[in-house]
């Protein structure tokens, strides 16, 4: 690309000719507004004046500012605006139309800005049809500090050029870049252009000699401004440490114990927001009693003149709370031993004071202690002792209620609905064939009665059968086992020991519910077609085994290794395991060779034989009545 630099900002020769066949895209960097509207003025109206045509994107201030300079150089705008050759628009409104959450959107760029150029150029008369375009729209994001979005719009500029013939001239105040921050946007930004003109400072040097004076400047400056921002960057990472670090309240005071900084530590430690502490001298975290004896200023005093100070001892939050810290102050000096300031780290002891005193207090009250100890180990035995008593007695009571309502069910409900039912069939018997609706409505009330009849003997059979106390065990599963089956469809088979003698009541009691819970699940979750039920005697525990064919137990209720092995299992099922626990057996629940094995184990000899006399009392209680 070529340009001709001048001295001269008025006539534009400084920037690119919109008689030049190839495309440019030149950036101008300015001090002072008037020398931007000059620039620009020469620029547009250059083109003008050529029978060329012009965009101007601008904001409001600069637009009619630049309006004003070519209509005082005698240049037609109104006539050139009539016949196409200048469009002004606003960089503000413009700019809004094509970005998207924050960035230009590439498509809505060419939509936005190619129209303009597109309509400029039809306008030009004859085969050359080019247009000089100025854009701040890139100065106002860079203003606001989207750099990224700044740069990405220079980009879009230079991909319109390959389907639109223009010069394109973009301007930054050169205030903007005044930060070592700024480097690396600033020759992303040069690096977009076919030229960079500096601002007018550069420009107004008329001796060469001057101006490599200015440079060399500029490169002491740019070195000076590497190491300083390399410095920059070391300490605001270190500034960051800080800022993060939660355990240690870590703070600068000046001379005068002013707090200066405040770390999230000290946020956390502390208990206040850095707007709420920063300026207040670091004495507010005193007790009253430290404050009297003026400690804090003889804590600095002792940094400066020593260049540390550490301690430890109560201080206060804001809320008021104690807490035991431990202080280190450090003082800040410059090279020539003035001091600056200080550097306070402050570290949260309480916990470990706390700690270190309830061990004193345990080594003094160690034998209390064990006292205590021992008598807290007799109320919990003797509250376990209660616990399992009320356990007892609770099996005892819901076992009597059992029976109780298994025989109202049995015997006054029972006979009930075999009464109802005597009378449906009764009048069944007795409607004549033609009333065929009362039949039917007679028929379904028979068919209901009946199941009614075999839900009630279901229910109180499971209840408390009636054959555990009068046979035992072995014949109360056999009848038990037939009634299931029937009921369920499910193949019972069941293998009982020949010699096995009957059994403790409480221990027939406690078998036949884990048997009964046991094929209530098969039934209910196992899918299995058939079941079997072992009853055996061996080492004198009494076990039952109930193993199905079916889909099994899901892993976590098989885990051997669990601590809470019963509450897997559901509530009829935990309830046989405390059962069980009270008699002195357990209840296991493992995997079968095809589904799964309810093992139940339970000593035949009860180490508590006030048990069973206790339930013998109390049935023998309900009979009588």
């Amino acid at each position: 690309m070529s340009s001709s630099p001048s001295t001269s900002a008025e006539t534009g020769d400084n920037l690119p000719s919109s008689t030049n066949n190839k495309p440019e895209h030149v950036v101008q960097f300015y001090q002072d507004d008037k020398f931007l509207i000059d620039a620009v003025s020469g620029f547009v109206g250059s083109a003008l004046a050529a029978g060329d045509a012009a965009v101007l994107i601008a904001t409001g201030a600069h637009r009619e500012a630049i309006e004003q300079v070519l209509k005082q150089r005698g240049l037609e705008v109104g006539k050139a605006a009539r016949q196409g050759r200048f469009l002004a628009l606003d960089a503000s409104e413009t700019l809004s139309k094509f970005m998207v959450d924050g960035f230009p959107d590439e498509e809505r760029f060419k939509e936005v800005i190619g129209a303009p150029l597109a309509q400029a150029a039809s306008s030009v008369v004859g085969d050359r049809r080019r247009v000089a375009a100025f854009g701040e729209m890139v100065n106002i994001l860079w203003a606001t500090g989207n750099y990224e979005a700044a740069l990405r719009l220079e980009q879009l500029w230079n991909q319109l050029a390959d389907k639109h013939s223009f010069s394109l001239l973009c301007a930054y105040p050169i205030s903007g870049f005044n930060s070592a921050k700024h480097t690396e946007a600033f020759l992303k930004i040069c690096a977009e252009h076919s030229a960079v003109f500096p601002s007018e400072s550069f420009l107004a040097m008329s001796r060469e000699e001057d101006r490599l004076r200015s440079v060399s400047l500029l490169q002491q400056q740019a070195v000076a401004l590497q190491n300083e921002a390399a410095l920059l960057q070391s300490e605001q990472r270190f500034r960051l440490f800080v800022e993060a670090v939660r355990d240690y309240a870590m703070f600068m005071l000046d001379t005068q114990g002013n707090i200066a900084t405040w770390n999230a530590g000290a946020e956390r430690i502390k208990g206040y927001k850095p707007w709420e502490i920063i300026g207040q001298h670091f004495s507010v975290f005193y007790p009253a009693e430290d404050l009297r004896a003026d400690k804090p200023a003889r804590e600095l005093r002792i940094a400066a003149a020593e260049g540390r100070f550490e301690d430890e001892g109560w201080r206060l939050r804001k809320d008021g709370s104690m807490f035991w810290a431990n202080v280190i102050i450090t003082a800040i000096k410059d090279e020539s031993g003035r001091l600056l300031g200080f550097g306070k780290v402050t570290r949260d002891l309480t916990e470990k004071k706390s700690a270190h005193q309830d061990l004193e207090r345990a080594h003094e009250h160690l034998e209390q202690e064990v006292i205590e100890r021992r008598k807290a180990e007799k109320r919990l035995h003797r509250s376990e002792e209660s616990l399992r008593q009320l356990s007892l007695h609770l099996l005892r009571s819901q076992d009597e209620e059992r029976k109780r309502i298994g025989r109202d069910l049995h015997d006054s409900l029972g006979q009930c609905l075999a009464m109802l039912k005597i009378n449906l069939d009764s009048l069944q018997l007795s409607l004549p064939s033609s009333e065929g609706q009362a039949l039917s409505k007679v028929a379904q009330c028979v068919q209901l009665s009946e199941e009614a009849i075999r839900e009630v003997r279901t229910i109180a059979y499971l209840l408390y059968p009636p054959m555990l106390e009068e046979m035992g065990l072995t014949s109360a599963i056999q009848w038990y086992l037939e009634g299931f089956s029937s009921r369920s469809q499910i193949k019972m088979s069941f293998e009982v020991a020949p010699d096995l003698e009957r059994l403790p009541r409480p221990v027939e009691l406690a078998l036949f519910r884990v048997l009964q819970e046991s094929l209530t699940n098969v039934h209910r979750h196992s899918e299995s077609e058939t079941a079997l039920i072992r009853l055996f005697e061996e080492n004198g525990l009494v076990v039952l085994e109930v193993e199905d064919e079916g889909k099994g137990f899901p892993l976590a209720m098989l885990d051997e290794n669990s601590e809470d092995l019963p509450s897997a299992f559901g509530v009829g099922l935990r309830g046989m395991n405390e059962r069980m626990g009270e008699l002195g057996g357990s209840l296991e629940l493992k995997p079968a060779n095809k589904g799964a094995m309810v093992r139940a184990v339970v000593p035949r000899k009860q180490a508590r034989p006030e048990i069973e006399q206790q339930n013998t009392t109390s049935e023998e209680r309900t009979s009588a009545a």
